[in-house]
């Protein structure tokens, strides 16, 4: 057992993402015996009118205890919670490119939808993708993940590392030639 962190930031998640968002992370949490809930927590970032809404829904859900919400402003708690999560939850399906690089900057993988943005840039060793159907079945498949990502803490390293190289490689792609070896050293 070890602590297993997810992040969820309110911009990446809008206000049907939210409700994919604490629903599957309940889900998973309940599924655990409660040796294996001590270990896990849901860190929500705020950016704007959704910590009531995470609240009502942490109540709701029975995770209350579990659940902290940041307010982005705060950038030496955002900064912390980035270093402290395991993966990022997204259930967005647009204009996520700016949240999947910052994640991938931290070392964190994502977990997302499919979709041309984000298969251009996750792939397995970065994070994992599922097919958006319907609220439910989101819920069910992102809580597997959860599931599956938290009995498997060598799969969790792996893609932390993943995501790291990810970055990087994407940063030297889009950098001129001659900058290439400046961003190398820059990470």
């Amino acid at each position: 057992m070890y602590p297993f962190t997810i992040l969820a930031v309110s911009d990446l998640a809008f206000e049907a993402g939210l409700e994919i968002v604490m629903n599957s992370f309940a889900e998973f949490y309940h599924d655990l015996t409660p040796k294996h809930q001590k270990q896990i927590k849901l860190i929500f970032i705020d950016k704007g009118g959704y910590t009531i809404p995470v609240m009502h829904w942490s109540e709701k859900l029975n995770i209350k205890p579990i659940v902290q919400v940041i307010n982005w402003k705060r950038m030496e708690k955002v900064e912390e919670a980035f270093h402290q999560a395991n993966f990022l939850l997204m259930p967005a399906k647009s204009n996520t490119y700016n949240g999947i690089m910052q994640a991938l900057s931290k070392g964190l993988p994502v977990l997302s939808y499919r979709g041309a943005e984000r298969e251009n840039i996750i792939d397995l060793t970065c994070g994992m993708l599922i097919d958006y159907m319907s609220t439910g079945q989101s819920i069910g498949d992102f809580a597997d993940l959860l599931r599956m990502l938290y009995f498997d803490p060598a799969a969790c390293k792996i893609l932390k590392k993943g995501a790291l190289k990810k970055y990087t490689t994407l940063l030297q792609s889009q950098l001129p030639a001659g900058n290439v070896a400046h961003a190398s050293a820059a990470s």
